[in-house]
């Protein structure tokens, strides 16, 4: 396809009246939105991004809602608030809340075995008799399964697929590879077996569950799991790293991982339920508020409330804590995040593979919308003797993997050293930083308001979690050379 001729680019006024850009009077949220949006402009046309979608909201009320650029290069159509677009993986928040909604209404646990549920679920765990894959594993990834395998990604699901003829794609991709309920490594197909689990608990096609339950009374009516319902013709397409190369529509194997289509408006509405989730009773408030605490993996038992929980995790920006999940579609990619207490949140979209542009938007949304929020006091460190510090010392390699045949592994080895008192991680490539303990066995960085990490015990061998991975220290407590 030949690359699209641009139009010069008209003014933001001209933009927010062609493109229906909510531009509100200030509330609590001292937004300045034209600001905003200026830059995300100028890194839409440094990056070469077509099209972006930004919904702002606080105080129960939209800042902002509205598109920059273009949705579809060929036909020329804006990116504005009627665009559709691809919201990825942050489906599976819809997906776990809708597994909280079946749990509490037909009769069974987040902690049930799996195959308790569902005795023919299509996997094999080596660990069943004594570690069985439950429920709750699915959700958070730990269940032990390495992501889809290339022919599972390719499979772009046309009729579309049934979730029995999507598990026959592939059935190897779904065996056990390490102990579940241990390490968090992040796989699609756990969202795959939840949306079984659903089917045969409730007795209704997962899209439809989700749908009535969730979509429907949250009044977002312009989301859905296939393009034809969603309004195909309003459906920003999808671009390669260019911004110019179209992606063919991808129609996830499992829709339950990332296959929703939205609006901006229907975004801002599940923001502003999420952010205050007594407004429309779903779920008990304390439940939703709890969904970004991880409690099935090693760290958290030793009391690590950071890591991926029930479709949603914690994550730090500039000495605040949000919530939130990122969004990854081919020809697209997405962010929403939300800081409860203070009421707001955002979901940001761009139609282009390009995640340098993303994060340089993402940094300048969450600058803009929560720059005058409060910032946390980090915990004081905590008092560990040099002795104690020692005995944490040493090479930690990975002991998980994310995709099938990495190579090398995505996560690589890390050294932690004691230098003037204080432990010290060091990458490969020579990068220092210090950790900070906020226990025994929990630990922050410098500029995080809260633990991220965690030494755990596992089976008799010491392990470092957190952002960094799952990493088993080596016996010999060197790092190769």
């Amino acid at each position: 396809m030949k690359r699209g001729r641009r139009s010069p680019m008209p003014s933001l006024q001209a933009i927010a009246m062609a493109g229906g850009l909510a531009m509100l009077p200030p509330t609590a949220a001292a937004v300045d939105i034209p600001a905003l949006l200026d830059r995300l402009e100028s890194l839409r046309t440094q990056h070469g991004i077509a099209g972006v979608g930004l919904v702002m909201v606080a105080d129960g009320r939209v800042l902002h809602e509205g598109g920059l650029g273009i949705a579809d290069r060929a036909a020329g159509r804006p990116a504005d608030h009627r665009t559709l677009w691809r919201i990825g993986s942050i489906t599976k928040s819809v997906t776990a809340l809708a597994t909280l909604i079946a749990a509490r209404d037909h009769g069974f646990s987040l902690d049930d075995p799996v195959r308790a549920l569902v005795p023919d679920a299509p996997f094999d765990n080596p660990w069943e008799a004594t570690d069985p894959v439950r429920v709750v594993h699915l959700l958070e990834h730990t269940a032990g399964f390495l992501d889809l395998s290339r022919k599972e990604f390719d499979s772009s699901d046309p009729a579309p697929l049934s979730l029995i003829q999507a598990f026959a794609v592939d059935p190897s991709s779904r065996t056990v590879r390490w102990p579940p309920g241990r390490y968090s490594s992040y796989s699609n197909s756990g969202a795959g077996l939840t949306a079984l689990v659903i089917e045969r608990r409730t007795g209704r096609p997962f899209e439809d569950f989700a749908a009535s339950r969730i979509l429907g009374p949250l009044g977002m009516t312009e989301t859905g799991f296939f393009p034809g319902l969603s309004g195909r013709d309003r459906l920003a397409i999808g671009y390669d790293r260019d911004g110019v190369t179209p992606i063919p529509y991808w129609h996830t194997l499992y829709r339950a991982f990332g296959g929703l289509d939205a609006s901006l408006g229907d975004m801002g509405r599940y923001l502003r339920w999420l952010i205050e989730p007594s407004s429309v009773p779903l779920l008990a408030p304390d439940i939703v508020r709890g969904m970004a605490q991880p409690r099935s993996t090693l760290s958290s038992a030793m009391g690590l409330e950071y890591g991926y929980g029930l479709g949603l995790y914690e994550y730090p920006h500039d000495g605040i804590v949000l919530t939130g999940h990122g969004g990854d579609a081919d020809g697209y990619l997405s962010r929403l995040g939300f800081h409860r207490d203070s009421r707001r949140g955002y979901f940001l979209v761009i139609n282009a593979y390009h995640g340098d542009a993303l994060s340089a938007m993402q940094g300048a949304v969450e600058d803009a919308l929560f720059g005058d929020i409060p910032r946390v006091q980090p915990p004081p460190a905590h008092p560990i003797g040099v002795a104690a510090l020692q005995r944490l010392a040493g090479c930690y390699v990975p002991t998980t993997r994310r995709f099938p045949n990495e190579e090398p592994p995505e996560d690589p080895p890390l050294r932690v050293l004691v230098e003037a008192g204080r432990l010290i991680t060091v990458t490969p490539g020579g990068l220092r930083k210090a950790l900070i303990p906020v226990t025994d066995r929990l630990f922050r960085r410098q500029d995080e308001p809260i633990a991220t990490s965690a030494f755990v015990d596992d089976a008799g061998t010491l392990m470092l979690q957190g952002d960094m991975g799952n990493l088993r220290r080596a016996p010999d407590g060197r790092c190769g050379r």
